[in-house]
């Protein structure tokens, strides 16, 4: 999938539905069955997209949440304001938040809060209960639009030791309430693997490993995925989707087989051939770079909760390219190269992808290397490796832009 480039800006609204009154009172014995107020904060920011740059201090955009209080079993949302009116369900639904979100006159049974984002109206209609919201399911093709991204996050309620006390004109008879608060943080059930450009290392002439005049890439894939995830939970569904990428036919037919059709989701065949092309003259080895244009991401569904993958088996995140060389001798061939693992900074393995963290290829700083964030290095005598020959090593943070740096 093509990445139009983004730049952040963060949402500033104003809030003005729902203000708290409340009084710093902690009584020794609060009174059993109160209901509750409870203060919701959702830590996050989020951008606007225009032309640029790969995808920038992990901000991804809100378009819509909505907020459930529930106890586990039912959604209670009937809620009332500080002045004690209560809450319509269009109140329950936000566009952006600048700040704590409160809700006054809660069920006494509610201890959990459930927020969820970006859905569609259909699946919105389908809850009606907390375990309603648990078999929510969202299809990996419809989750690549950074734009659209289905968000989610569920937190217990935690007394904050304070009452909020009504004034006297409000209803509920002058009822005191336990205040409760939650903080949440939005998240996507995706990691996201970015590419923006290709890096070959020729070899100085006369060296045995120098074999090519130029590396043209035409086709990249994304393998090994699954096709839908329930959100709450984390568990996939479906088979996994893989081509059996380590035997060259089984890479052609993926490859080549969605060459005459548009491409899908997890397949890019570039309108312009990215061609790499030898110096003509190389008294050392080097680096020679050439940028994609617009850079591909592709999103997988992260790895369940508490689960992993292991390295170079079904399941693991996998690049495949088609690329065609040209020898030293003008002679021209295709071939297909894919990736195996990726690393972290240490060079172990990495058996578990965390959801809102993005994994980038990048260099490798080892022999005279120069290269830039996004690329994918090659070695000339990579190229014979036929079959998995390529492990990215990655520094993850949660949020932000993973460094990650492939080697063959």
């Amino acid at each position: 999938m093509k990445l139009t480039k983004l730049m952040l800006s963060a949402f500033v609204a104003a809030l003005a539905m729902i203000s708290c009154n409340k009084q710093d009172t902690t009584p020794e014995s609060a009174p059993s069955g109160n209901p509750k107020s409870v203060e919701i904060d959702i830590n996050n920011l989020f951008m606007t997209k225009s032309p640029g740059a790969l995808l920038d201090e992990g901000q991804i955009q809100l378009n819509e949440l909505r907020i459930y209080l529930t106890d586990g079993k039912d959604i209670l949302n009937t809620a009332s304001n500080a002045a004690g009116e209560l809450l319509s369900a269009s109140d329950y639904i936000f566009k952006s938040v600048s700040g704590p979100v409160s809700f006054h006159f809660v069920d006494p049974k509610v201890n959990k809060v459930v927020v969820l984002a970006n859905l569609t109206e259909a699946q919105y209609a389908t809850i009606t209960d907390y375990a309603s919201i648990q078999a929510l399911s969202v299809n990996i093709a419809e989750q690549q639009n950074e734009k659209a991204l289905a968000l989610f996050d569920e937190q217990p309620l935690v007394a904050a030791g304070q009452q909020h006390v009504p004034s006297a004109s409000v209803s509920h008879d002058g009822l005191i309430t336990d205040l409760y608060k939650a903080e949440l943080k939005l998240k996507p059930a995706i990691s996201r693997f970015e590419l923006d450009g290709f890096s070959v290392f020729f070899y100085k002439d006369g060296e045995e490993k120098s074999k090519y005049n130029k590396i043209t890439f035409h086709q990249v894939a994304f393998n090994n995925y699954y096709p839908a995830m329930a959100l709450m939970p984390g568990t996939f569904s479906g088979s996994l989707v893989d081509c059996g990428a380590e035997t060259p036919v089984n890479a052609v037919t993926y490859l080549t087989g969605n060459a005459s059709a548009a491409p899908a989701w997890y397949f890019d065949k570039f309108a312009t051939p990215v061609e790499v092309t030898r110096p003509a003259s190389l008294s050392e080895n080097t680096w020679v770079e050439a940028e994609i244009g617009n850079a591909i991401y592709y999103h997988a569904f992260s790895t369940p909760l508490g689960g992993t993958v292991a390295a170079e088996n079904a399941g693991y995140p996998e690049f495949m390219f088609q690329i065609a060389t040209e020898d030293r001798s003008g002679v021209t061939s295709s071939t297909y190269i894919y990736t195996k693992s990726l690393k972290d900074k240490n060079g172990n393995v990495i058996t578990s992808f965390e959801p809102g963290v993005i994994y980038r290829m990048n260099f490798t700083t080892t022999v005279e290397t120069d290269g830039g964030e996004g690329d994918v290095p090659i070695k000339e005598d990579d190229i014979e490796q036929l079959g998995r020959c390529l492990d990215i090593t990655v520094s993850v943070e949660d949020w932000n832009i993973v460094a990650v740096t492939p080697e063959f």
